[in-house]
């Protein structure tokens, strides 16, 4: 049961259901019985709450901390499991634990703190739920809060806030908080995956020479529009449609059951597990972006292919990009016609693309210069 706010029934309710479900050890951490790994130093506590994005920030992070601060145990909680991210990237990661976290009910929270004692409370993605943010005041446990944006209660104990980028950093210095708010950098660019083996346009089209499209964050309800306009397109001729999002038809091929073999023409796939990012990334002709996280952005701004986005898409380093580096489009006939035209112009498509590619190593070299300013703080806890 996904419920980390701070109503007692509605708590107790999600709890009974986990029990029901055999997830007993999802009920107990949301009431706070958390268990620290190891058995001596001083706890870091990162709140990665429900997002996979700071969830795999949080980790890469824990890697850096664990070679700055040999003493210092770390543990991860958050509110959605992602059992495939986890079992990737944790293994040898040093001391650190993770695990669901705790509701916002005032005796969930509470007992976490005791539980924990924790030395520092670092924040992914989002501010502290309200009772958090009060009994962390009250316990004197200093925060720092990155890539998060403001919400309406924080800390009154905020060592600094790392916002991920100038809207989130203008945001916070709006709120007028005493806190330091720090430069805006991105750290997850220094884990995303900027060098790909280019072969995998040649192992999925073979010898046959045609473009691989890719659209990813359909919801339910975008799947068979896309389909339709796919089957009108020139496009189908001789590509490839490459298709991610949630609740796909059953009736369509799952890349992770890919043979290695090539495809026909016209085939449509569906991207079933973000493993593809990197590769599909670096050998689509193009890509759109129904939503997207702020990582699979970096994913493909480092592929360096044009972009286009659907409205509402907050774009990653929006100030750098020139008004035509990333269209806009909604559409799918229309953006299946935009890259159409794209093929008639590989001058202007090689250029949005090397744009988008320049601003991703911007903000990498940017991240790597402040990643250690981050670990002496570490360090100097």
């Amino acid at each position: 049961m996904m419920y980390y706010e701070s109503g007692l029934l509605r708590a107790r309710w999600a709890s009974w259901q986990d029990v029901r479900a055999g997830r007993k050890a999802q009920a107990n951490a949301r009431w706070g019985w958390i268990k620290a790994p190891g058995d001596r130093g001083p706890i870091l506590w990162m709140q990665s709450f429900s997002d996979a994005d700071p969830q795999r920030l949080g980790i890469e992070l824990a890697k850096a901390m664990a070679e700055t601060r040999r003493d210092l145990r770390m543990v991860m909680t958050f509110e959605t499991e992602y059992p495939t991210l986890l079992e990737q990237y944790t293994a040898g990661v040093e001391r650190l634990g993770y695990g669901f976290g705790p509701c916002d009910h005032p005796r969930a929270v509470e007992r976490m703190l005791e539980r924990l004692t924790p030395l520092r409370y670092l924040a992914l993605g989002r501010a502290p739920r309200p009772r958090l943010a009060a009994a962390l005041g009250r316990a004197e446990i200093p925060s720092v809060l990155m890539a998060a944006e403001p919400g309406p209660h924080v800390p009154t104990l905020v060592e600094a806030i790392y916002p991920r980028d100038i809207r989130q950093a203008e945001a916070w210095t709006g709120c007028g908080l005493a806190a330091p708010v720090q430069d805006p950098v991105d750290f997850s660019t220094l884990f995303t995956i900027a060098q790909v083996d280019p072969n995998f346009r040649a192992m999925v089209r073979g010898t046959e020479d045609g473009p691989l499209w890719w659209i990813q964050g359909l919801d339910a309800a975008q799947w068979a529009g896309w389909r339709s306009a796919w089957a009108a397109s020139p496009l189908s001729r001789q590509g490839l449609l490459f298709l991610g999002g949630t609740d796909a038809p059953a009736d369509l091929p799952g890349l992770s059951q890919w043979r290695r073999t090539p495809l026909p023409a016209g085939s449509v796939i569906v991207v079933d597990a973000d493993r593809w990012y990197p590769a599909l990334a670096a050998a689509a002709q193009a890509v759109h972006l129904q939503t997207a996280s702020p990582l699979l952005q970096w994913q493909v701004y480092a592929g360096s292919r044009p972009i286009s986005v659907s409205p509402g898409v907050i774009l990653n380093a929006v100030e750098q990009l020139d008004a035509d580096t990333i269209l806009t489009l909604e559409d799918p006939a229309q953006i299946l016609g935009h890259w159409q035209a794209l093929r008639g112009d590989v001058m202007a498509a090689r250029q949005r693309g090397d744009a988008t590619r320049r601003i991703f190593w911007q903000e990498r070299r940017h991240a790597g210069e402040r990643l250690p300013e981050f670990l002496q703080r570490v360090f100097d806890w």
